[in-house]
C-alpha cells in the first residue's frame, strides 16, 4: 500500500525492479471469487452491507480510467466484508489503530480495497497477481515483486 509521496529515489528502485524481473513474469491475475475465498481461508470474517463504503469502492474503480479498464464494459459487483480475526488489529500501522478493517473486492476486475491495514493490502495485491497490461507498468510490477518477497506467496 502506497502510504507516501513518490520521490525520484523511489521511482528509479521501482523502475530497478520492473526491469530486473519484467521479462520473468507472466500474467496471473486470480478472478475475484479467488480473493474472496482466500480472505475467507485465511482470516476471520464477515460479509457486511453498507451503501457508503460500497460506493467509495465503486468510485475508486469507475473514476479511475485504469481501474475501470478493466470491468470491459461489465457492472462492478462489490462484495464488502470486515475482518474479525485480532492477528491482523495486533499487528495495524500506527495510523490505523482503532479503525476497522475492511476488505472491498470487485469481482469483475479483481480491484482490491483495503481499509485499516497495509499489511493486508500487501498480502492480497500478492495473491491476487498481474495481468498483461499491469505487467506493464513499472509502479504495479514493483509493488507486486516488494509484496510477493514480503509474503512468499
Amino acid at each position: 500500500m502506497m502510504m507516501q509521496e513518490p520521490t525520484e529515489e523511489l521511482i528509479k528502485e521501482w523502475k530497478d525492479i520492473y526491469y530486473k524481473n519484467k521479462d520473468n513474469l507472466i500474467p496471473n491475475k486470480k478472478e475475484g471469487l479467488k480473493i474472496v475465498e482466500y480472505l475467507k481461508d485465511k482470516y476471520s470474517v464477515i460479509e457486511i452491507e453498507n451503501q457508503k463504503l460500497e460506493k467509495a469502492v465503486y468510485e475508486n474503480i469507475t473514476s479511475n480510467e485504469y481501474s475501470n479498464s478493466k470491468l470491459n464494459g461489465k457492472n462492478p459487483i462489490i462484495k464488502l466484508f470486515e475482518i474479525t480475526d485480532d492477528r491482523l488489529y495486533l499487528t495495524q500501522n500506527e495510523v490505523f489503530k482503532g479503525i476497522r478493517i475492511i476488505v472491498g473486492i470487485e469481482l469483475n476486475s479483481s480491484y482490491i480495497f483495503v481499509e485499516g491495514s497495509s499489511m493486508l493490502y500487501d498480502e492480497l495485491l500478492a495473491f491476487t497477481g498481474l495481468d498483461k497490461e499491469d505487467l506493464k507498468n513499472y509502479f504495479l510490477v514493483a509493488q507486486y515483486i516488494k509484496c510477493k518477497e514480503k509474503f512468499h506467496i
